[in-house]
């Protein structure tokens, strides 16, 4: 029996991967650092932290890991609230949860300031019993221990749970760790949705299609 929920924020629940993909893409540019096409695949299933670390080392940046964090952050935030959307459904998706008595946990690589403040714009924040950000664990969504640690924060086992993502690697990484993975589409996950409906359980072009089990 189905008891709870793992879900993604970013191209999950929120219309917003572009803002996440291109933070530090736009940070270089407004520096007035040439980028190439690269660098947006190999950001993509970084977090923040991760991605700053990143562009530092690559592109010898002077500014210390914690200012260049603040400033991507600053770029990030303005953007996440007062561009970035709920996508159709999703609401109405996790007020259905609470209601059947489903546990919810969100999962983000986000940082959980930032989180916390989109959660709350979008009055969804006390719909969720856990809220797991990248400043909560040094795991990653390319560790399957990540979401076996999001289970266990809900009190529930691998079998009690869906997870629900839209990008390739996470949906991959759920799956090595032997959950039921819905995957949702995206924008950014266009070019990689054949392989994600190769390895989901289910996929979905919209959350609103969603049934609770």
């Amino acid at each position: 029996m189905i008891k709870g929920y793992i879900i993604d924020m970013d191209g999950t629940l929120l219309d917003s991967m572009e803002i996440w993909e291109n933070a530090a893409i736009t940070f270089l540019k407004n520096k007035g650092i040439i980028v190439d096409n690269e660098l947006k695949n190999i950001l993509a299933p970084l977090s923040i932290k991760e991605a700053i670390n990143y562009i530092k080392k690559r592109y010898y940046l002077s500014e210390s890991l914690t200012e260049i964090q603040n400033l991507v952050l600053d770029l990030i935030e303005y953007q996440y609230l007062n561009e970035a959307n709920l996508k159709s459904g999703v609401r109405e998706f996790i007020k259905k949860c609470v209601l059947l008595n489903k546990k919810l946990c969100l999962l983000t690589a986000n940082q959980r300031d930032l989180t916390i403040k989109i959660l709350t714009k979008h009055k969804l924040i006390d719909y969720f019993n856990q809220i797991i950000t990248c400043d909560d664990t040094s795991l990653t969504k390319q560790n399957p221990d990540i979401y076996k640690y999001a289970a266990k924060q809900l009190n529930l086992k691998i079998n009690e749970c869906i997870v629900i993502e839209d990008a390739l690697h996470a949906i991959n990484t759920a799956k090595k760790a032997g959950f039921i993975v819905w995957g949702v589409a995206d924008q950014s996950n266009l070019k990689d949705w054949i392989k994600i409906k190769s390895i989901s359980d289910l996929t979905f072009k919209n959350i609103k299609y969603m049934e609770v089990l």
